[in-house]
């Protein structure tokens, strides 16, 4: 699973405006909740990479921010992300994405606005 930004020039500056998910086929379940971890520097995702990949977007309230840790198996890089304070998870609820959007099977990328992401996870 790749995470990346996708930055664009806004209000002055460079800043992150979507957060992408790049998964490849059936990676990911549809029937639970897809935690990852939230914090930077992100790779960089530009308007080239893009392509034809199937995805969809993301809203906001297919959003949340876990009450405690999730259980993961094996070691990941989620598992340390929630060992460290400084760094945030941010859970999507692909059940919810699923149910609007039909055929699952084809989508291999989520696109997230970055102001939801912040919103969620309440950063200023």
């Amino acid at each position: 699973m790749r995470i990346a930004a996708y930055c664009d020039f806004y209000a002055d500056s460079n800043r992150p405006l979507q957060l992408i998910v790049d998964a490849r086929p059936g990676e990911l379940d549809w029937s639970k909740t897809l935690y990852i971890p939230v914090s930077g520097p992100f790779e960089p995702f530009t308007a080239e990479d893009f392509g034809d990949l199937p995805g969809v977007s993301v809203l906001l309230e297919d959003l949340v921010r876990p009450k405690e840790p999730p259980e993961f198996s094996g070691g990941s890089e989620l598992e340390l992300a929630l060992s460290v304070p400084s760094q945030r998870v941010l859970g999507i609820r692909l059940p919810q994405i699923a149910a609007c959007s039909g055929d699952t099977d084809e989508i291999q990328r989520l696109v997230v606005q970055m102001d939801d992401v912040e919103e969620v996870l309440g950063y200023e």
